[in-house]
């Protein structure tokens, strides 16, 4: 089992900003997923531009019914407002669509419907969503490969309590 170090943003930075609640460098990690066959699903969380496939979330061809996800458990609660699915680098094995959900203590609700994705292409989506989440779950339909995933979006002042919390933890006293 390998161990990661945990980033621990400094929230007086994240609480003035839209962010990337979904960025390694801000605190999230992925939390689960379907498949790890050729690389890791962490992937997709890393900072810049992924130059080679390896360096996304590819999955093996899906033989059955299905799909596959990865959830993400953001830097911190927050309203997500804008989504970008990059499928750079993918030609041959990008995914023919994904759509999103959002979760917090309860069910998962929709961020983004299925939608088509194309290969080698950074799709942004704008999102209508209002409720805060603390998880998010990426779709692809039926397999393939994502260079990246991007969720900016607001932490709530909560979330922003609990990276302030998580700081003072970390850092110990002023």
């Amino acid at each position: 089992m390998a161990v990661y170090p945990v980033a621990v943003p400094d929230p007086a930075f994240l609480g003035a900003l839209t962010i990337d609640l979904a960025a390694l460098e801000n605190g999230a990690d992925i939390e689960d997923c379907s498949d790890r066959f050729y690389s890791s699903p962490r992937n997709v969380l890393s900072p810049g531009l992924s130059r080679v496939m390896g360096e996304g979330w590819e999955t093996k061809r899906r033989r059955g019914p299905g799909n596959e996800w990865l959830v993400v458990r953001l830097a911190s609660e927050g309203v997500v407002q804008v989504a970008e699915v990059d499928t750079s680098g993918y030609l041959g094995n990008a995914p023919g669509a994904a759509s999103l959900e959002g979760h917090r203590g309860g069910d998962w609700v929709p961020l983004l419907p299925r939608t088509g994705l194309l290969p080698d292409t950074a799709h942004r989506f704008l999102l209508p969503a209002e409720e805060p989440v603390t998880h998010v779950r990426l779709n692809i339909y039926p397999d393939g490969g994502v260079a990246r995933l991007r969720l900016y979006g607001t932490p709530t002042s909560s979330g922003l309590a609990s990276l302030e919390h998580h700081w003072r933890e970390t850092t110990g006293p002023a």
